[in-house]
């Protein structure tokens, strides 16, 4: 059978003997369906110039093909880079992404998924603020059988799927790699300490500590606001102790660059004085002075996880899947005392 323009699913059926709802269940990658069938579905809607119709398929199913994303800090580096992951993934099966900014506060994340919700999307990925302690939008969203995917920051639960970087590990490495450069008075620059995140890196740190023979000193651990002036204040409170520290790691970008100004402002060296190492994916941290050492999250190979994981959620895959992505040490001249 031929047809003159794009064919139809009906099209497809009738050229394959197979039902219409056996058609697009296999498009969708429905598991099923027979691997040998869905391979035979696609070749033939290739041949027969098959596009979908999204219109169609969202009056059919009360969804629109949008992909739903909030994040805390839409301008930075990082997240710009989970978002371009994400809209490669999912321009490639065909959704579009709509992103929202929570500005890291909780009502704004509670009001994006309101609104995301209204906006009848196929699946959420959401990475929480830094306020977010009740997480009862997130259970709503799962009770309405809406997918969401948590990447980067996610919440302290098996019940969702999750895209994170190894977070412990990652610190471990980078309080070792601060030990063997000789630095005793390690330092870790934190965030809220409610956020998962910042308990896992925090054990990371810890564990290090231990097995470097070094003492754990909770006066070196400094919690802060994840805002630029608060954290500048809470490493000079870190640099201006009486005994200072020799050495600092930052949990995030905005830490680390914080962390960097206090020390230039009480005219202090890197190492020399004060060793310095972060996590951040920014590009430009190589290009400061001195270049600073930094623990890569691959933040868009997150987004692109995150996306795949979604889009399974959507097609019918109901099992939470947990993706930890490796971390990349990069060393450099703050942190290089050898």
């Amino acid at each position: 059978m031929t047809t003159k323009g794009a064919a139809s699913l009906k099209d497809i059926a009738a050229k394959l003997g197979i039902s219409i709802a056996t058609v697009s269940r296999a498009l969708q990658g429905n598991p099923a369906i027979s691997k040998a069938t869905r391979e035979k579905v696609v070749q033939a809607a290739r041949e027969m110039n098959y596009t979908k119709n999204f219109i169609a398929d969202s009056l059919r199913s009360g969804q629109l093909p949008l992909i739903g994303v909030i994040v805390p800090h839409a301008v930075t580096l990082f997240y710009s880079s989970i978002l371009d992951g994400i809209e490669q993934v999912a321009a490639q099966e065909g959704y579009a992404v709509i992103s929202m900014n929570s500005h890291e506060s909780y009502e704004e994340e509670r009001c994006n998924v309101q609104s995301l919700r209204n906006l009848h999307v196929a699946g959420i990925i959401a990475s929480v603020t830094q306020e977010t302690e009740d997480f009862g939008h997130f259970y709503s969203l799962a009770d309405e059988r809406l997918p969401v995917v948590f990447v980067a920051r996610d919440i302290p639960t098996p019940d969702f799927s999750s895209v994170t970087a190894d977070s412990v590990e990652a610190a471990y490495k980078a309080t070792c790699h601060l030990a063997r450069q000789g630095c005793r008075r390690i330092a870790i620059l934190c965030g809220p300490s409610r956020m998962k995140m910042v308990v896992e890196r925090k054990h990371g740190y810890i564990e290090a500590l231990h097995d470097c023979r070094l003492p754990v000193r909770p006066d070196y651990v400094a919690y802060t606001d994840l805002s630029p002036d608060a954290a500048t204040r809470a490493a000079m409170r870190l640099l201006t102790r009486k005994e200072r520290p020799d050495a600092i790691i930052a949990l995030n970008d905005t830490l680390l660059f914080a962390a960097m100004k206090a020390i230039k402002a009480c005219y202090l060296t890197m190492p020399g004085d004060v060793a310095l190492i972060g996590f951040s994916d920014v590009e430009y941290a190589e290009c400061t002075s001195p270049a600073l050492s930094t623990i890569e999250d691959q933040s868009r190979l997150m987004g692109e996880t995150a996306c795949r994981i979604l889009l399974k959620h959507i097609n019918g895959q109901a099992k939470p899947i947990r993706k930890v992505i490796p971390t990349i040490q990069k060393i450099r001249e703050s942190s290089r005392k050898a």
